[in-house]
């Protein structure tokens, strides 16, 4: 049985359905995005349970409460710096190697197979969203992506992983038209958006265009901080460090914007 991560994206996707389609068995995508969703529906597929489970296939996670539900004999590839020891020392296999995106780790295992274009195609979506539409891409993510791509052109790949993302473009646009500008050692970015998608396509419209460093998210679930790469060090692993519901820039059940802003006044 082949498991994403709780609320897949297009990483822990592809990298389940590349099991799916190499080893066989079930696969199962937890409450996909988007993305994701887009992707299933382009590869024809759908959660499938088999009678019996004898092992279960974990990937893009090495953190037992971001697996979906509890696994025995299982096995686990990923890719993330952070990782729960107890988890991987009780796992059958694991392959964990930091890279920027899992898949770069499977194709690497997977060198004397020869995958098929559908397997190709989805890594290529998850590299691009692994790295922000590329701009986080260096000379390795390139080469890979080249590999994955084959005879699709990127165009194929943003189609997939923007479309459907905002459903209502009016009030997207009245959006952009409220965001607040606020001037201080790093050019922050303010918005309120309803939904992680509406979140990103501002930070993909506007960050580079009107020069912010960071931009900060109010969401129904609470506060995304998205930086440029350059302050990641200083603000994921520095500034956020004491909050305890957070997932790299994500702040779950917090609100309070404006301690935030305090806090980066000090980097």
């Amino acid at each position: 049985m082949h498991l994403t991560h709780t609320n897949a994206d297009a990483d822990s996707f592809a990298s389940a359905y590349w099991g799916y389609r190499t080893i066989g068995g079930g696969i199962y995508v937890d409450n996909p995005d988007s993305t994701v969703l887009n992707l299933m529906k382009k590869l024809n597929v759908q959660n499938f349970f088999p009678e019996q489970v004898h092992c279960f296939y974990v990937y893009d996670t090495c953190e037992p409460q971001k697996v979906p539900f509890d696994v025995y004999n299982y096995r686990v590839f990923d890719h993330h710096a952070s990782y729960c020891s107890e988890f991987l020392s009780k796992a059958d296999f694991a392959h964990v190697r930091q890279r920027t995106a899992n898949v770069m780790n499977l194709y690497d295992l997977s060198k004397e197979m020869q995958l098929d274009e559908k397997i190709l195609f989805a890594f290529a979506v998850a590299l691009v969203t692994d790295t922000g539409f590329l701009k986080t891409a260096r000379s390795e993510e390139i080469e890979y992506l080249a590999k994955f791509l084959g005879n699709h052109i990127l165009e194929e790949v943003f189609d997939v992983i923007l479309f459907g993302k905002i459903e209502d473009t009016k009030r997207f646009v009245d959006i952009l038209s409220k965001i607040q500008i606020i001037e201080q050692r790093f050019k922050i970015g303010l918005v309120k958006c309803e939904s992680d998608d509406e979140f990103l396509c501002i930070v993909d419209l506007l960050m580079f265009p009107l020069g912010l460093s960071i931009i900060i998210g109010r969401l129904p679930w609470g506060i995304w901080i998205y930086c440029r790469k350059n302050l990641v060090q200083k603000i994921y692993q520095q500034l956020l460090r004491n909050f305890s519901n957070r997932e790299a820039g994500k702040l779950f059940d917090f609100y309070d914007v404006d301690l935030i802003i305090d806090l980066l006044k000090t980097l």
